[in-house]
């Protein structure tokens, strides 16, 4: 296909009818009208050429401004070689003559003369006459071309001609009678190709593979002529430089970047040079205003326009709307509709001419009590803060986005300190900086915090920075200094605020919990309030009555005694998991999730991503807990802090995912990017759980040994800090496994063992069974099974369906070694039915390979989640996940709502969800759907299931 006719085939259509009439001896005319490089020339030299194929005499005529004053110039292009006008002209030339200096006015002989001569030739063949910027035309030409385009009916002639929007013309009274003699089916209207038909275009020109397609497509906002210069200027291939004419990006606080290279510059030159001239004609302010806009950006104020081109606001207003007419301005929202343009304008302005316009800008907009971010946007790309606002300003600005763009507000900070703020904003301006820093860089915030409070505060600025700093130490993974700067700080102050000392003394109580050097007890100093905190963390601790834990855990959850996300609310939070309440615990998880993203704290949201992907993995729900710790590790490695703190809980969660479904090779892969431990490191509270996960992936990378050494190092720390709950970290249980992976069955034995008395004490359904599995793991014979048996009844109850599946694999287990085959068949499918379910791969390779023991065999067409279901569950979760109601199902498959509610209850139980709502994650709607004549009966005999597009009507 030509480049002229791609997203033009309308247009195409126009023109080729309009030949074909002139071949059968009737005439036509058509105009073709559009912004600046829509392709109107291109279209007309494209019927030009098609014109001559079909053996049709062409003539075809450019109007220019720098012409206008010639009569006749235009009508003297067209026919000027045709020997049937030369009587014509001669007069022409003769009464041109006679005017002398003033325009001569033709008489209708000769516009009939003229005509009459294009009469003639015509008989001989039929012809095509194209005018290009007819806006352009000399008013006699105009008179002319109007006179001609009343008397086509009869002749073969065609006349194509184009206007351009926006320009004014010779004389506008002359222009509108020819176009209103133009049919409103032949009056073409080109726009912008839409995005597909632009796609289309770039990728023609620069080929599919191009990496810039997309982002050039964009630039040029569809304009075929910016598009094609764009690509023609660009180096092809990954290498080449980003489209050089875009405008300038916006940066994170809305100014614009820095202006492109020199070398850039010229790039694209004759765009920038054509587009200046027409601005030039457009308005005598044209381009100032034009340029104007460029660095005021979106919305448009008319009378800052005027203050920054030195014009009366009603030029203002009228070179705006001659640029919304032009094509350059979207009538609604007064933006530049291709930035490309804006950014040549922009670029055009000099360096230096650049910044006092945004100076100016920023001044006027203050002065009309503008957003601070708009006006900061302007301040941040001058070269001069002169006036005492704007400093303030910029610290306002970074104020209001430190939140959501801490890089935006750092630039904004930096600006303000570059050019000189004032002694009383100077902490404010050092305060912003390290809370964008701390979005960014958390070790770096830590050093410049540091920094900071080393200097002269006072008693209520030290608290603060203080209490800051000890929270940003404690996420690097550095409680002994962040206890250190809390102890300077208390000296500091001393005991002139005793709220102020009871707030230090809280967070110290946390700090030494995080690091172990805490024990619960009057000794310790806790203040009254901090009773039951000290009560539960006793209990927790010494695995004492999960029940009673519970019930303090919940008193501290529900509002107000603990804020959500505080350290108290998670040693609640962690407490009610421990003690067994699962799905309580992942509903106040989802809460502070939500709370967290909405403050848009990174580390807070990166901690409360790492705790609901613990809490996810203690619910058996594999991919929710590695989407969890995925993101949080992401979000701590842009901020510098993946190795510390909540990262090492992250990374303990991808491990134990990855040891679930057999990916031993991810498991190392972590393990690799980071040791569990180097050097002297300090082993803090979710360093353990790493440890503890780092031992069981050695394990099943063959290197027990090693595996053994980190969790002597578990149970080295959780002794120094008191802890012998298995249900926070069954270290003991571990170590029976690789005892046993050793050969080692009487030292697996007495760990597990030790671990399920403990278990019984605490009495939590998940760390009673997951110790009894571990007994049952270690032991034998019908000692064995009763073990498994003990632990499947104490399970079955429990919303822990990934250890219930566990249980289910070593009952099965113990059944066949004692000779009881069918019913380790039957436990062994359950296990591999709710392993498939679950995506707990490696458990379904031991259990699928242990039912081949018991003389069965796997479901083969069961082997992913969704072929769990029969072909009745599946058909009808199929339509529910499409959103179907159960009435609409019932009605279309001709059964009762009872038995649809039936199928749809089955299926969630065996795909683990507990809705309708989570059924779009095994059956995404599909992209493209063929209709059949009928439903398919939901009880119609079938060998397989209905292919949804089947149960779909017209």
């Amino acid at each position: 296909m030509p480049r002229q006719l791609f997203g033009r085939s309308e247009e195409s259509r126009i023109i080729t009818e309009m030949l074909e009439s002139a071949t059968t001896g009737t005439g036509s005319v058509a105009l073709m009208e559009g912004i600046i490089g829509t392709g109107k020339t291109s279209l007309l030299r494209w019927a030009e050429e098609t014109a001559r194929e079909r053996g049709m005499g062409v003539f075809s005529a450019t109007a220019s401004p720098t012409e206008q004053h010639f009569s006749l110039g235009v009508v003297h292009q067209l026919l000027g070689t045709l020997p049937e006008t030369a009587q014509g002209w001669e007069r022409a030339f003769a009464s041109s003559a006679a005017a002398g200096d003033g325009p001569a006015e033709p008489d209708y002989p000769l516009l009939a003369e003229l005509c009459a001569g294009v009469g003639r030739a015509a008989r001989r063949t039929p012809i095509l006459l194209t005018v290009d910027g007819v806006q352009h035309a000399d008013r006699t030409s105009l008179l002319w071309l109007g006179f001609l385009s009343r008397r086509l009916d009869n002749l073969p002639v065609v006349l194509l001609a184009t206007k351009r929007c926006g320009e004014p013309a010779s004389d506008q009274h002359l222009l509108v009678e020819f176009m209103e003699g133009v049919r409103p089916d032949r009056h073409i209207h080109l726009h912008d190709l839409s995005p597909s038909a632009a796609f289309d275009l770039a990728a023609a020109l620069c080929g599919h593979d191009h990496e810039s397609v997309d982002a050039l497509v964009a630039d040029t906002g569809g304009n075929p002529y910016l598009l094609t210069e764009q690509i023609r200027t660009v180096p092809a291939g990954p290498g080449g430089p980003p489209p050089g004419g875009a405008a300038p990006a916006p940066d994170a606080a809305g100014g614009r970047s820095p202006a492109d290279p020199p070398d850039e510059r010229i790039r694209l030159q004759a765009v920038r040079e054509r587009i200046m001239c027409m601005l030039r004609r457009l308005d005598p302010h044209g381009l100032e205003i034009a340029r104007a806009a460029s660095i005021l950006g979106s919305p448009l104020d008319p009378a800052i326009l005027a203050d920054l081109c030195g014009v009366p606001t009603e030029d203002a207003c009228r070179g705006l709307s001659r640029l919304t007419e032009s094509g350059l301005l979207c009538p609604h929202d007064m933006t530049f509709r291709h930035p490309l343009l804006a950014g040549l304008l922009y670029q055009d302005i000099p360096c230096a001419e650049r910044a006092e316009l945004h100076r100016l800008a920023a001044r006027a907009m203050w002065r009309r009590s503008a957003p601070c971010e708009d006006v900061a946007a302007h301040l941040l790309r001058s070269h001069r803060l002169d006036e005492p606002w704007m400093a303030r300003l910029l610290l306002d600005a970074a104020q209001d986005i430190v939140g959501r763009d801490p890089a935006g507000a750092r630039r904004l900070v930096e600006k303000a300190v570059l050019h000189g703020v004032p002694d009383e904003l100077g902490a404010r301006a050092e305060g912003l900086r390290i809370q964008a820093l701390t979005a960014l860089d958390l070790p770096a915030s830590a050093r410049a915090l540091t920094a900071h409070t080393a200097g002269p505060l006072g008693p209520a600025e030290r608290l603060q920075e203080a209490l800051r700093l000890s929270d940003i130490l404690l996420r690097l993974d550095e409680p002994a200094c962040a206890r250190q700067v809390l102890e300077d700080a208390r000296t500091a102050i001393g005991a002139v605020d005793p709220s102020a000392a009871a707030r230090l003394r809280e967070r110290l109580t946390h700090i030494r919990l995080h690091e172990g050097t805490y024990r619960p007890g009057p000794e310790a100093g806790d203040g009254a309030g901090d009773r039951l905190e000290r009560v539960m963390l006793l209990r927790t601790a010494a695995g004492d009555s999960a029940q009673a834990v519970r019930r303090i855990a919940d008193r501290f959850l529900a509002a107000p005694r603990a804020p959500y996300g505080s350290p108290t609310w998670y040693h609640a939070l962690l407490a009610l998991l421990w003690a067994g309440d699962v799905d309580e615990a992942r509903r106040h998880m989802e809460t502070e999730v939500r709370l967290a993203r909405a403050e848009g704290t990174t580390t807070r949201i990166a901690e409360a991503l790492a705790v609901r992907g613990l809490v996810q993995l203690h619910r058996g729900l594999l991919a929710e807990a590695e989407d969890d710790a995925v993101q949080a590790l992401g979000l701590l490695t842009r901020i510098g802090a993946a190795p510390y703190h909540a990262g090492a809980l992250a990374r303990s969660v991808l491990i134990d995912v990855a040891l679930e479904k057999d990916d031993v090779a991810a498991a190392g892969a972590l393990l690799d990017e980071a040791p569990p431990l180097t050097g002297e490191q300090p082993v803090t509270w979710w360093r353990l759980h790493l440890l503890h996960s780092a031992g069981r992936a050695l394990g099943r990378l063959g290197q027990a040994q090693r595996g053994l050494a980190l969790i002597a190092r578990c149970e080295e720390e959780l002794t120094r800090r008191g802890v012998v709950n298995p249900a926070i970290l069954p270290w003991r249980s571990t170590r029976a496994t690789l005892q046993r992976a050793l050969r080692n069955m009487a030292a697996a034995r007495r760990a597990a063992r030790e671990e399920a008395e403990l278990a019984r004490r605490w009495d939590a359904p998940f760390a009673l069974g997951r110790s009894l599995i571990a007994q049952s793991e270690a032991s034998s014979g019908r000692e064995a099974l009763q073990l498994a048996e003990q632990a499947l009844e104490i399970l079955d109850a429990a919303p822990t369906p990934l250890l219930s599946a566990h249980a289910l694999y070593e009952a099965g287990r113990a059944h066949r070694q004692i000779g009881k085959a069918r019913r380790s068949r039957e436990l062994l499918h359950r296990a591999n039915e709710l392993g498939i379910s679950l995506g707990a791969d490696g458990l379904v390779e031991a259990v699928q390979r242990e039912l081949r023991y018991a003389g069965g065999r796997p479901d083969p067409r069961k082997d992913s989640t969704e072929s769990l279901l029969t072909p009745t569950e599946r058909q009808v979760s199929e339509l529910a996940a499409g959103g179907m109601s159960n009435r609409d199902i019932a009605h279309l498959l001709k059964v009762s709502l009872r038995n649809v509610e039936s199928h749809l209850t089955h299926s969630y139980r065996k795909l683990r969800i507990s809705g309708r709502h989570e059924l779009a994650r095994y059956f995404p709607p599909e992209e493209e759907t063929t209709a059949a004549a009928a439903p398919v009966l939901l009880y119609q005999p079938r060998s397989a299931v209905t292919p949804p597009h089947q149960l779909r009507t017209g």
